[in-house]
């Protein structure tokens, strides 16, 4: 079944996506802990410096994000950093401009999932993809999109019936936004959106009831 064209939206500079990742068939991307810190730490290192990333959920069978990319003369400044030697070839065509920034972006995640895909099989014995291709990637296109993501994302375990209070949840940015401990999200600029920590956990609470318990969607 081919997927919707919004789905797979170009990446832009300096706009904000909803990235999306499934396993293929019935398989699971995390079967321990573990598995999710590994998981967290490369895509920790694989978009630094070409997105921020808003939020994340790490659910058994998928991922959710919301990031916002970088722009264009952020991502060749940061490639420039690096020895010429350590370089991709995707990077290197992408700072000679035979590539373009929605490209570039798209082969640092597809370099992500296959890093891991490798380590998975390897530690499980097994064999072949582990992710749908192509992921999901939809531009955020307006403010009342953009907070309804965070509530989406951070109750997704609310939606998959893993556990009631989704605020209690390990394995989403939830608890590290509301927390003072070192995160990979951008915990200021969340807050500052919502207006305060107080007002971040109430608009959680108030409006997850209203999407999960009336099969509320949001892309």
């Amino acid at each position: 079944m081919p997927i919707n064209t919004k789905h797979i939206a170009a990446f832009e500079e300096n706009s904000f996506f909803h990235v999306y990742c499934r396993a293929v068939g019935n398989e699971k991307l995390f079967t321990n802990d573990e598995n999710r810190i590994y998981f967290l730490n490369k895509y920790a290192a694989f978009t630094n410096g070409y997105l921020k990333t808003y939020a994340y959920c790490l659910l058994d069978n998928h991922v959710h994000w919301l990031v916002k990319c970088c722009s264009h003369a952020e991502l060749v400044l940061h490639l420039k950093s690096f020895e010429k030697t350590d370089l991709k070839k995707h990077q290197q065509k992408f700072l000679d401009g035979i590539i373009s920034f929605e490209v570039a972006l798209e082969f640092q995640f597809k370099d992500f999932f296959i890093t891991y895909s490798l380590a998975f099989n390897k530690k499980y014995k097994r064999k072949g993809g582990l992710f749908i291709n192509p992921f999901k990637r939809i531009k955020v296109n307006s403010d009342e999109h953009f907070t309804q993501l965070f509530i989406y994302i951070h109750a997704n375990p609310l939606k998959h019936k893993i556990l009631k209070n989704f605020q209690l949840y390990k394995w989403s940015s939830y608890q590290s936004i509301i927390s003072n401990a070192p995160t990979l999200v951008m915990r200021s600029k969340v807050l500052d959106w919502f207006g305060s920590r107080d007002l971040f956990i109430k608009m959680h609470k108030e409006m997850s009831k209203q999407y999960f318990e009336n099969s509320y969607s949001i892309e």
